[in-house]
């Protein structure tokens, strides 16, 4: 009895409850930046607090690094995005993709470009951000071209345009972005800064070539020269840049992966090509499961030996890399279930096929064009599944013009050009 009456006086008068508003900003960023996409939208309408805290441009990058320093690589729905040309010969945008809610990206791209709605064209991408170009239009001579570039996030609906750049036929584009690291109650700072960068066309292998930069730190073009001791070689058919760690790929006609980075205008990675690699093109450069891969068809299209496909990854990319061939599959080896038809077509010896993506995350899954179809391969289980259809045309560019877009944990916000 003692004992009760002792903690009778002992115990506090009452204090009105803690609500979650009273947590420090930072630890409020814990929580929110560990919910799905739909409820972090739904919180922005909680409380003016949350609201300004969310709608920061510094978000964005929390979200971005809580996500890329965990363990395990977070699986976000995406889309394979390719052009065409129409009966009109009007560019129009296929969305590939089994994932209801990514029917409408391709009206969100082209609503992003008031001026031209059947001539929007992507030339590079990066997770959710879209490199895009408007007509070439006439300087005011009239004895040149000028293009015009965009960098578009079709989920938020915002573009910028960046100055027109004098056109060069057949350049290669590259663009990356990277945030930066300001503090969680920075919310004026831009957290994201970007970089496009165009190797004009050069013949034969160069050790020193000159490039276009345009960084949005100035919101200016520049040209710098490259130097790349190793040679690097750009053919015809050479795909646009692939953004990894921080560095812009692509794959040399030399037989060598070479990386720049487009932030210092430096060749700063040159893997040598695999072993096994034999003497024809590489269909594809991308990356998978966070490693880059390269592929390439043997056997194809019109010889006597059954196409087969290869799949290598770089495996050890720290510590100078080693490429390792993952998959080794011929195509008459492989079924459809539920297209009884492009299981014997595959048996053919003269097949026609394209390789456009690699899954982001299924190190078994590629996809590729076959006849009129997108098709998924799994390789592993030897399995082919039809994801969609191309319309009809003779203008598909073999694969060069497919784009991955990855939905971000949070989109990514673009940048204004700074006066």
């Amino acid at each position: 009895m003692d004992d009760v009456l002792c903690s009778r006086k002992l115990r506090r008068p009452c204090s009105p409850p803690l609500s979650i508003d009273d947590l420090p900003g930072c630890m409020l960023m814990e929580i929110l930046i560990r919910l799905p996409l739909k409820s972090l939208f739904l919180c922005k309408c909680v409380s003016k607090q949350w609201c300004t805290l969310i709608s920061a441009p510094s978000f964005a990058g929390f979200v971005n690094r809580f996500h890329a320093s965990s363990n395990s690589i977070l699986q976000r729905p995406f889309s394979l995005l390719f052009h065409y040309h129409n009966n009109e010969h009007k560019m129009k945008l296929l969305v590939a993709s089994e994932v209801p809610g990514f029917k409408s990206l391709a009206s969100s791209i082209n609503q992003c470009d008031n001026d031209n709605v059947d001539d929007t064209v992507i030339q590079a991408s990066c997770h959710d951000l879209l490199l895009c170009t408007k007509n070439v239009v006439s300087d005011d001579a009239g004895s040149s071209s000028m293009i015009v570039y965009n960098v578009i996030n079709p989920i938020t609906g915002k573009s910028v345009s960046l100055p027109p750049l004098r056109h060069s036929r057949r350049a290669r584009i590259g663009f990356i972005y990277r945030f930066n690291d300001n503090g969680i109650n920075d919310h004026k700072q831009q957290q994201v800064s970007y970089r496009v960068m165009r190797i004009p066309e050069f013949k034969g292998k160069s050790t020193k070539f000159k490039v276009d930069i345009f960084s949005s730190d100035t919101g200016k073009w520049s040209k710098s020269v490259v130097l790349c001791p190793q040679g690097f070689w750009l053919g015809i058919f050479t795909f646009v840049g692939v953004p990894y760690n921080g560095l812009l790929f692509w794959w040399s006609l030399n037989e060598r992966l070479v990386g720049f980075d487009p932030y210092t205008s430096k060749c700063c990675r040159v893997f040598d090509k695999p072993v096994e690699l034999e003497p024809s093109r590489v269909e594809r450069l991308g990356v998978c499961h966070g490693a880059l891969r390269i592929c390439q068809l043997l056997g194809y299209p019109y010889n006597f030996a059954h196409p087969k496909l290869r799949v290598w990854e770089l495996k050890d990319y720290d510590k100078g890399g080693k490429w390792c061939l993952e998959h080794e599959v011929y195509f008459n080896q492989m079924v459809s279930k539920k297209s009884p038809w492009l299981t014997k077509y595959m048996t053919n010896r003269i097949l026609y096929v394209v390789v456009l993506a690699y899954h982001p995350y299924d190190r078994d899954i590629v996809y590729v064009k076959i006849q009129n179809k997108v098709v998924s391969c799994n390789m592993k289980r030897k399995i082919l599944e039809v994801v969609c259809d191309i319309p009809l045309t003779h203008l598909f560019y073999n694969g060069c013009n497919v784009f991955n877009f990855v939905l971000p944990c949070w989109p990514t916000p673009i940048p204004s050009s700074p006066s």
